[in-house]
């Protein structure tokens, strides 16, 4: 009896155990697989942008393991620029994708330096031949203030973009309307749920196609 209670009990433990390993490596499933990534070095894609871009789960979400999320959540578009060297450059990918000004708009930064800074972050990627695609900065709910910002930036994106012959990425015709962010596709005011981040990665798909990366 004493040897079976000892057996029941290294089962139900090694059970518990594997159910807690499953679990964790369910939960982190994203983190394990980024220090994938970075170990094997040299992602072929970067993404690069604020927390909008780092919630995003891309290993899993794209289905392939050259690609590296390296956003930095709360920053802004300054801090993209002093840090893509190594947030970008040093880990040469072919490309990468830009997104973002909203922190920017929200602290008040203005269009001429959220502009500038945009700028100089493409054409540091392009001097050193990345390829960058821009994702289009995404409306928030219900704030006419932040969407006309919002809409000044896209502007000056777009003409960038099509004078540099950089391709972008529009979101907001799929996951907003007139008064901004639908309510369907977010989380709070500003982040995006799983289903916006679907249709994003559906975008980024079809550029990968059409680029043969």
């Amino acid at each position: 009896m004493k040897i079976r209670r000892l057996l029941t009990i290294s089962i139900t433990l090694n059970t518990l155990l594997i159910a807690a390993g499953i679990t964790f490596a369910y939960v982190y499933r994203d983190k394990i697989a980024q220090r994938f990534v970075s170990l094997k070095g040299n992602p072929v894609i970067v993404m690069y942008g604020n927390s909008i871009t780092a919630q995003g789960k891309w290993v899993e979400l794209l289905g392939r393991t050259d690609v590296m999320n390296n956003a930095l959540p709360g920053m802004s578009t300054y801090h993209f620029l002093q840090l893509v060297q190594t947030h970008v450059i040093d880990l040469h990918p072919k490309i990468c994708f830009v997104k973002g000004g909203i922190n920017d708009i929200t602290v008040g930064v203005s269009q001429e330096k959220l502009q500038a800074n945009y700028q100089a972050i493409l054409e540091k990627l392009l001097q050193n031949h990345i390829e960058p695609v821009v994702t289009l900065t995404i409306y928030e709910q219900n704030d006419p203030v932040s969407k006309k910002e919002v809409d000044e930036l896209n502007h000056f994106l777009v003409r960038f973009c099509d004078n540099h012959d950089i391709t972008y990425i529009d979101l907001n015709p799929f996951i907003s309307d007139t008064t901004g962010l639908k309510a369907e596709f977010a989380v709070d005011k500003t982040h995006l749920n799983e289903k916006a981040y679907e249709i994003w990665t559906a975008e980024i798909e079809r550029v990968l196609k059409e680029k043969g990366i």
